[in-house]
Parts: structure tokens; C-alpha cells; sequence
């Protein structure tokens, strides 16, 4: 009888867990709309602030002014890139993209102790950078930025510990939606590159954030330049499109290894070149200001060139070649400095300009018609964005999203599944997992020597209904507490029911390896 109704008071004690812990969840997916909308707030501005300096600028280059006045703006663009070098020097975590800090933030090997200020920081180097017409992305800082904001709305809501991952991996999202008004490729881009575990939490709260974020920016950008691109599906038998399209995926892995070879090799030779850093910013802004004097569009990532080219590009395949080739020598220069910008935008018109030479060549030898090199474009786009970044799902729906053509969806599924296959026989591996990698085995990376992920527990897992001190874990995890109702329960003799917030202590070097299997005992899918 005693039996019977301890099994009782358990069931209704679980029921009730079970049914608080819906609650919280709604409060979750809540506050992660909150993220979204804050920051789409903020990415939003920061788009609107690269695109107005980009045309200030592009318009100063159109009118031909006097030679005198060159002088004090390529001062003034010399200052700029000083200032923020000194900036990120003292702020290490604002440099670069952002996308490897945020995976080390949500991973627990960074700690944003001032994320306010870093966030001010990134958004006011990320502008100033791309103000001197650096070839940096919008879509890192916007990246960092949300996750800066998911840390805030996290000590602000006081949301729990196991929770806060989930809401800088909303934010991320939200933040790459804000970019590109894309909310469907930005929770595909957690999940593949950023949080890198499929829980269908961290997918809803990331969905909900991006889709928030996305609407803010389609309100200030009504009008999706991409859209404007039109596309002509050439007109080939399929055993011949099969073939050109396995010959696209070829050349742009080819060209894909020999981009994030390059792009990582220069990036190292800088950061050990032991040269002042104004001299360094000298070097960096005499390249820009002479591309500016060629070429404006080519710089601040050169999209707005590539738009030019997708809509009514040159037939010339030499100068489209020599024009593709300096645009990837500025973008390593760029990307090596270590200034606040991401490399997608960089990517996407490299792998846009291959594809148009690849096109132009297939016009030559009267394979496809001149109407359908755009159409060639946005494929090679979509490819090469998978060899360089190896994540296919977000770079096909991307591409699809900000377009709106999705008769390039199918191509774009044949081409970017052989590019994976063959980057993957060149063993590439994913560019800003490198970087990730770099950053965390740096000399001047700090982290504890043991590090506490905290994870739920879901209904149906292997840890629910198990107890807590009698739990099979890998080598030197250890449980230290159970966070139930507010309080931290002893693992000795507590038995874990759904909602409950296990504190796992590891080692810190283990966590890469082991986050993935220990939320996984914790999780049902």
C-alpha cells in the first residue's frame, strides 16, 4: 500500500513538472521574440548605416573630385582603421565576424562579461570598418550582435542557466535574418554552424526570433534587391544538364579549396607579422582607396557589384576573370586584419563571379544562352557558399530565400550536394569552424580548466527517471547540482523527472566532444 502511494505522489508530482515545465517553455519562446525584435532593432540600423556610407562613398568617387581632396580622406580612412584596430585590441572577442565567438559563447568557452559595451563596440567598428570600404560582410557582426543581445535579455529575464544558450542562439539567428531578411536560413545556420545540435527547442526559439527580425527588416527594406535579378532556366536535355551541372560543382571545389586555403594562410602570415598596426591599417586602407578609384561596387564586400553583374553583366570573360581575382586578393586582405566583418557577403560574390566566368565560357561554346548566365550565378552562389562554410541547407535555402527564384532550388540541391561530396574528398573543412578552432587554441585564449554545461531534462530521455548519482558519464563529468523550483538539489538519492536543470562539470577541453552526447542522454531526439 505504502508502495502504491509513493508511486502515486511521484506521478503527480511528474504530472505537475510536466505541465509547469509547458509553461516555462511558452516563456522561452516569448522572450525569444523579445531577442528578435530587439534585435532586429539594432541589425536593422546597422544594414541601413552600411548601405547609406556605401553609396556617400560610391557617390564622392562618381563626382571626380579634386586630387587635394583625396588627401584628407585617405587620412581620415587611415585614422578610422587605426582607431578600430586599437579597439578590437583591447576588445578581442568584437574582431572578425563574430560567428566562432558566438559557438564559443553558446558552447560555454567564452563569457560575454560585458556584453552592453562589446555590442556597442562591435556595431561602431563594424560600420567604421566598411566606412573605409573594407571587403567585409554585414552578416557576422549581425550574427554577433543578436547573440550579445540573447545574453542581455538573459540576465535581464533571469531566465534559467540551461535556457541561456538557447537564447544566444536566437538571437544569432535573428541577427543573420536581420541581414538578409531571412528567417528560415537563419535558424538552419544554428543549427548547422553555430549551436551544431538539432533540439527542437533551440529550432523554434531561433525560428520565432529570425522570423521577428526578419519583419523589422523587410520594414526598412521594403524592396529586396536580389528580387530584382532575373533568372532563364537554360534549355537542356537532362543528361546534358546533369553533366554541366557536375562540372560546375567541380570547378567551385576546386576553387572553393583553394579560397579557404588561401584565406586561412594569409590570415595566419598577418596575425604573426609582428609590423605596427599603422602601418598594417596603412597598407589596408592604400588597397581600398585604389580599388575605390577603379572600382567603387567592388568594395565594402563588392554586393552591390555583383547585383550589377547578376542584372546586366559584362560579356567579357577576361575582365570578368581579372575583376573576380582582385575582388578575392582584397577580400583576404581584408578578412586577415582581424577588423569587425563577416566573410559570407565576400563569399557569396566570389562564388557569384565564377559563376558568371562559368557561364560566359558555356555561352561561348553555345551550351546555354547569355539569358541564363545569371541563372548559372545564383547556383555557383549557393555552391560555393557550401564549400567554403560546408553547410548545405542554410546556403541552398538562403540563396532560394533572398531571391525568390526557386527554380535555382533544385539545381542548387544537385550542385551543392557534389560540391559537399567532392570539398569532402579534398578534405576542406568549414571555414568558420577553423577559425573557431584558431581562436580557442590561440596563446592568448583563457578559459577555466573545468567548465558546467547545464542541460534539461526532456520527457523519455535517458536521463528522466533515472537517479541523478547513479548516472553512466564519460570520464571526468561529474553531476555537482539539480536546479528544481528555484533551488539546488544534491545528487545523492534525487531522481530526475522532465524540467529538471542537471549541472554537468567537465573538464573544458572535453567540451566540444562531449556537449552533443551529454544533451543528447538528457534529450529524446
Amino acid at each position: 500500500m505504502k508502495l502504491f502511494q509513493k508511486i502515486k505522489n511521484w506521478k503527480t508530482v511528474r504530472g505537475w513538472h510536466i505541465w509547469k515545465l509547458k509553461l516555462v517553455d511558452a516563456r522561452l519562446y516569448f522572450v525569444s521574440m523579445i531577442v528578435g525584435l530587439l534585435t532586429g532593432l539594432i541589425a536593422v540600423p546597422y544594414h541601413y548605416l552600411l548601405y547609406y556610407l556605401l553609396h556617400v562613398r560610391g557617390d564622392f568617387f562618381a563626382s571626380r573630385p579634386a586630387w587635394y581632396w583625396h588627401i584628407p580622406l585617405f587620412l581620415l580612412f587611415w585614422g578610422i582603421l587605426v582607431f578600430v584596430s586599437r579597439l578590437v585590441g583591447r576588445m578581442p572577442l568584437i574582431g572578425g565576424g563574430g560567428i566562432p565567438q558566438t559557438r564559443a559563447a553558446i558552447n560555454g568557452r567564452i563569457t560575454y562579461r560585458h556584453p552592453f559595451i562589446e555590442l556597442v563596440s562591435k556595431f561602431a567598428g563594424g560600420v567604421l570598418s566598411f566606412s573605409v570600404g573594407l571587403s567585409l560582410g554585414r552578416e557576422g557582426p549581425s550574427v554577433q550582435i543578436g547573440s550579445y543581445v540573447g545574453s542581455l535579455v538573459s540576465r535581464w529575464t533571469h531566465i534559467l542557466r540551461g535556457e541561456r544558450k538557447q537564447l544566444l542562439a536566437a538571437g544569432a539567428g535573428a541577427g543573420l535574418a536581420a541581414a538578409f531578411a531571412a528567417p528560415l536560413a537563419s535558424s538552419l545556420i544554428v543549427i548547422e554552424s553555430i549551436e551544431r545540435f538539432d533540439a527542437p527547442k533551440t529550432a523554434i526559439t531561433t525560428l520565432l526570433a529570425g522570423v521577428v527580425a526578419g519583419a523589422v527588416a523587410s520594414l526598412v527594406f521594403p524592396v529586396n534587391p536580389y528580387h530584382l535579378i532575373e533568372v532563364s532556366e537554360p534549355a537542356l536535355t537532362f543528361f546534358v544538364q546533369m553533366k554541366y551541372f557536375l562540372i560546375l560543382a567541380v570547378i567551385v571545389s576546386i576553387a572553393g579549396k583553394i579560397y579557404s586555403a588561401l584565406m586561412l594562410s594569409f590570415k595566419r602570415v598577418y596575425s604573426a607579422t609582428k609590423s605596427p598596426v599603422y602601418v598594417k591599417m596603412f597598407y589596408l586602407v592604400l588597397v581600398a582607396y585604389i580599388i575605390s578609384l577603379m572600382q567603387v561596387n567592388l568594395t565594402g564586400g563588392g554586393e552591390q557589384f555583383l547585383l550589377e553583374q547578376a542584372q546586366n553583366g559584362s560579356t567579357d570573360i577576361m575582365w570578368v576573370l581579372a575583376v573576380m581575382l582582385l575582388h578575392f586578393g582584397f577580400s583576404v586582405c581584408s578578412v586577415s586584419s582581424g577588423l569587425p566583418g563577416g566573410n559570407f557577403i565576400p563569399t557569396l560574390v566570389t562564388g557569384g563571379l565564377l559563376g558568371q566566368l562559368t557561364g560566359l565560357i558555356a555561352v561561348k561554346y553555345g551550351i546555354i544562352g547569355h539569358e541564363s548566365v545569371s541563372y548559372v550565378m545564383l547556383v555557383s552562389m549557393s555552391a560555393f557558399l557550401v564549400a567554403i562554410e560546408r553547410t548545405p541547407l542554410t546556403a541552398i535555402v538562403l540563396i532560394t530565400e533572398i531571391t525568390g527564384h526557386f527554380e535555382v532550388f533544385y539545381p542548387s540541391v544537385v550542385v551543392g550536394g557534389l560540391t559537399y561530396y567532392f570539398t569532402e574528398l579534398l578534405q576542406m573543412r568549414p571555414f568558420n569552424a577553423t577559425l573557431y578552432e584558431d581562436m580557442i587554441n590561440s596563446p592568448d585564449f583563457r578559459e577555466e580548466k573545468r567548465y558546467t554545461l547545464s542541460v534539461e531534462v526532456m520527457t523519455g530521455s535517458y536521463f528522466d527517471g533515472k537517479q541523478a548519482d547513479g548516472l553512466s558519464l564519460p570520464a571526468h563529468c561529474v553531476i555537482v547540482s539539480v536546479h528544481r523550483d528555484g533551488k539546488n538539489l544534491a545528487p545523492a538519492g534525487t531522481c530526475l523527472i522532465p524540467g529538471d536543470q542537471v549541472q554537468i562539470e567537465m573538464d573544458s577541453q572535453d567540451i566540444e566532444k562531449l556537449y552533443e552526447p551529454l544533451v543528447s542522454m538528457a534529450n529524446i531526439y
